[in-house]
């Protein structure tokens, strides 16, 4: 394309790293299957040993076991070994969802599958990838991208008005971002397919972007979609835009530094995510926009907010857009819960640390429409992200 930067196109490469751990992982899997094996052939207790993801010891899953869960736990997991053994030797990728319809008698539940899979990883010490196991895909990108996968196949982002499925990292041999000059997080499927519906991507004052949505708490897959994309394309930008609650703050968190039930994946993170909002500059602008009358509720810029007294019950201000509530008895418990981890964390705690305590001082939550009148996002978005490109 005339006019496309240098550095708009990334091949990407592969090392003889994920050979060699594709190689170990077999080799520990073949380990345990030989040890059945031979305690079989002389009479012994079976094993299988498992470590678990919240306490990190490793206990021994014996068949036969004392209850029927036991029995049940070495079976599911003797069985997941195996495909994921299959999986490594064929060179196939396997989902979880694909593991659970082989057998859903058996395991029960999906999320009965996705507990074992990343407890095997984590008792291997690797990332869940490396047993050839994802999820089922369901982060969406939309925008100025062309992505070409191993198999030769191309997908243009910009093709579709509802997104396209993001693909596993990897499978992807070339990312053109032609022009783009920013990508946007977006927590919410709906308000990502309503920006991706208006073309948002080109129609932004900002400039070419792109648009992506994990739908809520985000996949793996999105997230080493995000890691690999900003390691290889550090020059542009990456903005989170999530709903001003601590549901909100916490799936940021979550694309910024990973989360704890799988700390021990390896490529899942974006340090250099930014924030763009909504904050409570954003949301107590809006309100003070809309009752002018009122007391002045229009803040200075958001590291030096002084919140206004906590409303009395029943006063929580409402817009054209019914978009603010009352935090609920969970939103407070995380949001303490996520001001004690902040509080052990040395780097960008304190506008988060500050915009939880004005949630809990006013007892306020809002969705990410509240910056509008009509729940349109496109003006706050373009005066946003045209001030951060300055």
């Amino acid at each position: 394309m005339d006019g496309q930067p240098n550095d708009a196109i990334v091949t990407l490469t592969r090392d003889a790293r994920p050979n060699e751990q594709t190689g170990a992982v077999i080799s520990k899997i073949e380990d345990i299957l030989e040890s059945i094996v031979d305690a079989l052939s002389e009479n012994r207790v079976l094993g299988i040993p498992l470590r678990n993801r919240q306490s990190g010891n490793e206990a021994l899953i014996r068949f036969p076991a004392n209850t029927a869960a036991g029995v049940k736990r070495f079976t599911c997991v003797l069985q997941i070994l195996h495909m994921c053994h299959e999986a490594l030797v064929s060179g196939n990728i396997i989902t979880k969802r694909n593991i659970y319809y082989q057998n859903p008698d058996l395991f029960g539940s999906q999320e009965y599958v996705d507990n074992l899979v990343d407890d095997i990883a984590f008792t291997f010490g690797i990332g869940r990838g490396a047993l050839n196991v994802v999820a089922a895909y369901k982060g969406l990108i939309a925008g100025s991208t062309t992505i070409t996968l191993t198999n030769n196949s191309t997908l243009d982002c910009s093709s579709d008005n509802n997104g396209v499925l993001l693909p596993h990292a990897e499978a992807i041999h070339q990312i053109n971002i032609h022009e783009a000059k920013w990508v946007l997080v977006i927590e919410k499927e709906a308000t990502f397919r309503g920006l991706a519906a208006s073309r948002y991507f080109e129609t932004s004052a900002a400039g070419i972007g792109i648009l992506i949505t994990g739908k809520g708490y985000p996949d793996l897959v999105t997230r080493q979609f995000l890691h690999l994309f900003h390691s290889k394309f550090p020059q542009i930008p990456i903005h989170a835009v999530v709903d001003f609650d601590p549901s909100g703050i916490d799936i940021m968190l979550t694309y910024k530094r990973g989360s704890r039930s799988l700390s021990h994946e390896e490529n899942v993170t974006i340090p250099s995510l930014t924030w763009l909002g909504p904050k409570s500059c954003d949301i107590l602008g809006h309100v003070h926009h809309e009752q002018s009358s009122q007391a002045e509720l229009t803040p200075p810029p958001s590291h030096e907010i002084s919140p206004p007294p906590p409303p009395s019950p029943g006063t929580v201000p409402s817009g054209p857009v019914d978009v603010y509530s009352d935090l609920t008895r969970s939103d407070r418990r995380k949001a303490v819960n996520l001001l004690h981890r902040l509080e052990n964390q040395n780097v960008d705690k304190a506008t988060l640390m500050h915009e939880l305590q004005v949630m809990l001082l006013l007892n306020i939550k809002a969705e990410i429409q509240a910056v509008d009148d009509a729940g349109n996002l496109t003006r706050w978005l373009d005066e946003k992200l045209s001030n951060r490109g300055r």
